[in-house]
């Protein structure tokens, strides 16, 4: 290879990077769950609404970013309710906030 070839190919941004920016864009534009409990510097959402085909995609950025994916207890709300329009087994995200803003 030559060494043009290799310093253009250095230079291109890194897959990983751009499907973290497609993926952390796909998850701001998901309705939040409002839980007064949610885990301190999160946001939540419910794995539901990302589409299906992404979904592990959005299990593996949350988790390399910090974050939670869980069931209730995780999100149980003060009086055992669970969060409006919740199933009681249904998963959630606890996306750290700072894994949002775009690097």
């Amino acid at each position: 290879m030559s060494d043009d070839i290799r310093e253009l190919i250095l230079d291109l941004p890194l897959v990983d990077t751009l499907m973290s920016d497609d993926i952390r864009e796909l998850i701001l534009d998901l309705p939040l769950v409002d839980t007064p409990d949610r885990p301190e510097g999160t946001i939540v959402i419910r794995r539901t609404d990302v589409p299906e085909e992404r979904r592990r995609e959005a299990d593996d950025f949350v988790i390399a970013n910090g974050g939670q994916i869980g069931q209730k207890p995780l999100l149980e709300v003060i009086g055992g309710k669970t969060p409006e329009g919740a199933a009681a087994s249904e998963t959630f995200y606890a996306v750290p906030v700072a894994a949002l803003v775009a690097q």
